[in-house]
């Protein structure tokens, strides 16, 4: 067995070495997959979903990460048996830029929402709006919206909003990683930031409570999604590259990963098939059946036989080697 820290051992399989493939188009590639979608504004996350399964062809669909519907960019598509790799993805951070309107407040915290208030934001400052994002980044308290799918008392939130009902949504705690101001435009009242966050985390409110802060009210204009975990926008396809994709048109973006590259970056162990046969009865293996681990600092591992195939994902403490299952495959997932 080795034991390696951030890295696989020379010569492991290409699948798990970071190692870019070419652009891929075969339909039935997308059918047990991650699939890279650039969003488009003005049409839902479930709306995109849906075509992208007409497309595809897809019997089973899933996402790891909704965007509002006025937002675009990187929306995580899971298809098959890569549905059930959704709630690890959801855990990873995310990125995004976009432009604050200071001086208008709304319903939503965004542009679909009716104006509720407007204040004069003339005199702010690009100092005072710099400051503000200062105090802002980091671990802090959230309010969601109250127009959002957070569900209260088993109903969403936005639905008891749209019915008048009094909705108090309990703050709870996020980190923004990064809040860097761009552009500012005093006389418009706007400007541009890029933002990297925690899972959970509402650029509406950050847009909202950043203009409680500065006293003029704010919402937010423009979003979008430039990266989550290790997805890149850049490798996302739209919506008609897809289907041209599908038709056997090969795209030069990596928009299509098994799911074993999907979860890249996370630890790793390759077993012998010894393991794989204890691992699929829910049975412990012991080190010795381990042929190589990578060790990334977590606690979340992904278990490969020697073929590639992933059997399993868990909690791992492989200095006490104490293993609970989260995941068990019994089909063959690459």
């Amino acid at each position: 067995m080795k034991t390696t820290k951030g890295r696989t051992r020379t010569g492991t399989r290409s699948g798990n070495s970071g190692t870019t493939r070419p652009g891929v188009s075969p339909a039935g590639d997308a059918l047990n997959a991650i699939l890279l979608i650039d969003k488009p504004e003005g049409k839902t996350s479930n709306e995109t979903i849906r075509q992208v399964e007409r497309t595809t062809g897809a019997c089973k669909i899933g996402h790891a990460g909704t965007l509002d519907r006025f937002a675009s960019g990187l929306l995580v598509v899971c298809t098959g048996t890569a549905t059930k790799l959704a709630r690890y993805l959801l855990e990873d951070d995310k990125s995004y830029e976009g432009v604050v309107k200071l001086g208008v407040s709304t319903e939503t915290d965004d542009t679909e929402g009716a104006v509720i208030e407007e204040r004069p934001a003339a005199g702010v400052t690009g100092d005072a709006i710099l400051e503000c994002a200062r105090k802002f980044t980091g671990v802090q308290l959230q309010r969601p919206p109250r127009y959002s799918a957070l569900k209260i008392q088993g109903r969403r939130a936005s639905d008891r909003a749209r019915n008048g009902e009094q909705v108090d949504i309990p703050e709870r705690t996020i980190t923004v990683y990064e809040l860097a101001v761009g552009d500012i435009d005093p006389d418009g009242g706007r400007f541009t930031f890029r933002a990297r966050c925690s899972k959970g985390t509402y650029i509406r409110s950050l847009a909202r409570d950043m203009g409680r802060e500065l006293g003029t009210g704010a919402h937010l204009e423009r979003l979008r999604r430039t990266a989550a975990g290790h997805f890149q926008i850049g490798d996302a396809v739209t919506l008609e590259e897809l289907e041209a994709s599908m038709a056997g048109c090969p795209s030069a973006k990596r928009f299509l990963l098994k799911p074993v590259e999907a979860l890249a970056g996370r630890g790793m162990v390759i077993v012998r098939e010894a393991a794989r046969k204890r691992i699929l009865n829910g049975a412990p293996f012991p080190a010795e059946e381990a042929v190589e681990i990578r060790d990334n600092g977590g606690k979340l591992f992904i278990i490969l036989d020697e073929s590639e195939n992933l059997i399993a994902i868990a909690d791992m403490d492989i200095h006490k080697w104490h293993i609970k299952y989260l995941n068990v495959f019994n089909s063959v997932i690459q």
